[in-house]
């Protein structure tokens, strides 16, 4: 095994030691802070739609209401509800079909209407999937007239999550490589040189003997 065959092969351990060693603890902590910060936008979002809603649930402004849970929906990539002090339905993101509906048996809806903001992972039957739900009370005054609840899909919030880590260990494989070739090219260089300066010193040498 030559000498510059060697120096790669250290070169490439140092390289995939350095990367896995600060890639591994960032993508971990990456990956911690995007889901707290999916959560943390939820809850933010919940609140901005409760405090909006206070003027539009009693007596209920429907088209606004629609409106509000609509842009809402889009902004957190989720389904936004909004019902009244009894739980009935007043407006859906995802459609009419649920208008009037009572959802006082969810959990979430039942302790926002007890003045608890709440947010938590279930199982939702109806959907057959694992949710991120965030309920917070709509109060005037100190009283609770409605509570507004946001759900996610828990496998999106996972995919937007692997997602940002699956870029950060591409850029870490981009570093790898290019630390790799780099010294390569260099050396190639460099000995491309150095047989150039021999090759010339080799003919000065014969024509120097031949005179």
């Amino acid at each position: 095994m030559s000498l510059r065959t060697r120096l790669l092969l250290s070169l490439a351990y140092v390289l995939v030691l350095a990367v896995v060693s600060l890639g591994v603890p960032l993508a971990l902590s990456l990956r911690e802070r995007v889901n707290a910060e999916v959560h943390s936008q939820a809850l933010s979002q919940a609140d901005v739609v409760a405090a909006t809603s206070a003027a539009l649930l009693s007596p209920p402004n429907t088209r606004d209401l629609e409106a509000l849970v609509r842009s809402s929906g889009a902004s957190v990539r989720g389904r936004v509800l909004i019902v009244n002090t009894r739980g009935q339905v007043m407006a859906d993101s995802a459609g009419s079909s649920t208008l009037g509906s009572s959802y006082l048996s969810r959990p979430e809806i039942a302790a926002a209407l007890a003045r608890r903001s709440v947010q938590t992972q279930r199982a939702s039957h109806s959907l057959g999937e694992n949710i991120l739900a965030t309920a917070v009370p709509v109060l005037r005054g100190r009283s609770a007239i409605g509570a507004v609840r946001i759900t996610q899909s828990v496998a999106s919030v996972q995919h937007a999550v692997g997602s940002t880590v699956t870029k950060l260990m591409l850029v870490a494989g981009t570093v790898l490589l290019l630390g790799l070739l780099v010294p390569q090219a260099l050396t190639g260089l460099v000995a491309g040189r150095d047989r150039l300066v021999a090759n010339t010193a080799v003919s000065s040498a014969q024509a120097l003997g031949a005179n």
